[in-house]
């Protein structure tokens, strides 16, 4: 519930014009589903303007109108407060929710890993707590308010997944959100066509704890080159480390791969098994484990939250296909994320070939032939026998591994409907498939169609 005093407070916005009292009792950027009451902030995105649609949510009965230009609206008791940004004016609103409650925030950001982290922690929390987390992948300067503006009374921490592709974002959404905790899982080559270089990614992503204070803590990866440097720094927070590697504070022994596709390791004293497959998983786990022991939830339930674990559609799930396994990773792709999935490929079990469907990693700027390349020579080394790629990006990552590795066969098609052709020409069952690659290839449909395949229903 917002007071038209506290939305102008919130947003440092002008009344002009409708009543100067009254109240709305929820926020809503989508014309189609406001309701009576509800105040409503006209956002412009990619294809529609919410400022067209002003006059039919007054016709439905929004109380309160956010616009950042002139709109015209017929029903004279609708508030209308103008604003310089309506997208920025969300997040202000959110951020004045967010300050009214006292509970753990915890915020997590990440070049590969973000999703399934946010949600293996916020799997091992609800063990002990009532969590709201932001759902599928909500973590811009939309979804990350939106979320912000779900918090009730009855919820008591808060687990928010953190994006950006330009400088500035991550700044911003930590202002909003203001986290009590931040998790870091990796730094690498993301988004690198506004970020430039892996520094000025790790100098965005480090930016989650510009808002935090003395006493919040951060969790993150020690093995990352970019994060280890940090984990002796003097700094006002208190820091937890994860590892495989180096010493940290919680660190995954006897690491072994369990009926062909799960994993089973110990951390702390305790098993730890995972219904996946790949160190990247281990990482996950081990960032989630070290959130639940900083609150207090008992290392048993820990390992609980993570045995009946299922990762998130198109986030490394491993699925059964006849007698082998598809690896469905086709939600995004940049290098680290790619490098994990082809550990992943190489690590489970299976008789039959390992075929990696891989597609164009997009927004790389400059480097991206150069990164794409990189990966070729990763492919030529691990294991993989046969490979199809997707787009000119992977072409050069399918060039290259062909150069080096000359048992290797290479398929290089245009687009993902040639892929299914290819893979349908090469599959076998028994086969265990990776496929993966940015979200505008669309490789979501390769996936479909291998599942729908009589060869690998067998």
């Amino acid at each position: 519930m917002f007071t038209i005093a506290e939305i102008l407070k919130a947003t440092g916005g002008a009344l002009v014009r409708g009543p100067a009292l009254g109240r709305a009792r929820r926020v809503c950027i989508d014309s189609r589903s406001v309701q009576k009451g509800e105040l409503f902030i006209a956002i412009k995105g990619e294809i529609f303007d919410g400022h067209d649609f002003v006059d039919d949510v007054a016709g439905k009965g929004a109380r309160v109108v956010v616009v950042q230009r002139p709109v015209d609206i017929k029903d004279r008791n609708v508030s209308v407060i103008r604003v310089a940004d309506t997208a920025r004016a969300l997040g202000d609103i959110a951020r004045f929710h967010r300050l009214r409650f006292k509970i753990p925030v915890i915020a997590l950001t990440g070049s590969a890993g973000k999703t399934t982290t946010k949600e293996m922690i916020a799997a091992v929390l609800s063990r002990k707590y009532k969590v709201l987390k932001n759902e599928g992948t909500q973590n811009n300067h939309i979804g990350v308010p939106l979320t912000l503006l779900k918090l009730k009374p009855s919820h008591q921490i808060l687990v928010l997944e953190c994006g950006t592709n330009q400088p500035g974002d991550i700044a911003w959404l930590a202002d909003v959100a203001r986290p009590t905790a931040a998790v870091f899982t990796n730094i690498g080559a993301s988004h690198l066509e506004k970020l430039k270089t892996v520094g000025g990614v790790f100098k965005e992503k480090w930016m989650l704890t510009s808002s935090m204070g003395p006493g919040d803590a951060v969790i993150m990866n020690a093995d990352d080159a970019f994060l280890s440097r940090q984990v002796g720094r003097k700094n006002i927070f208190r820091t937890v480390t994860y590892a495989l590697k180096s010493r940290a504070d919680w660190t995954a022994r006897d690491i072994r791969v369990q009926a062909g596709r799960g994993l089973r390791f110990r951390a702390g004293g305790k098993i730890i098994e995972l219904n996946a497959c790949g160190a990247s998983n281990v990482y996950n786990a081990l960032a989630a484990l070290s959130c639940g022991a900083l609150f207090r939830v008992p290392l048993k339930d820990i390992a609980c939250a993570l045995r009946s674990f299922e990762l998130p559609q198109g986030r490394g799930a491993i699925v059964r296909l006849g007698k082998g396994w598809m690896i469905n990773d086709t939600y995004n792709a940049n290098p680290v994320s790619m490098a994990s999935a082809l550990q992943t490929l190489q690590t489970i079990e299976t008789r039959g070939q390992r075929i990696f469907v891989a597609a164009d990693m997009l927004e790389l700027g400059r480097r991206s032939q150069e990164l794409h390349e990189a990966m070729g020579t990763l492919i030529a080394k691990k294991g993989v026998d046969v490979l199809i790629t997707v787009g000119p990006g992977a072409g050069l990552m399918g060039a290259k591994a062909g150069r080096l590795n000359k048992k290797l066969q290479v398929f290089a098609c245009r687009d993902a409907c040639l892929a299914q052709k290819y893979l349908a020409r090469v599959f076998r069952n028994g086969d265990a498939v990776l496929i993966k690659g940015s979200r505008r290839m669309k490789m979501e449909q390769v996936a479909e169609f291998l599942l729908a395949s009589p060869k690998g229903n067998l």
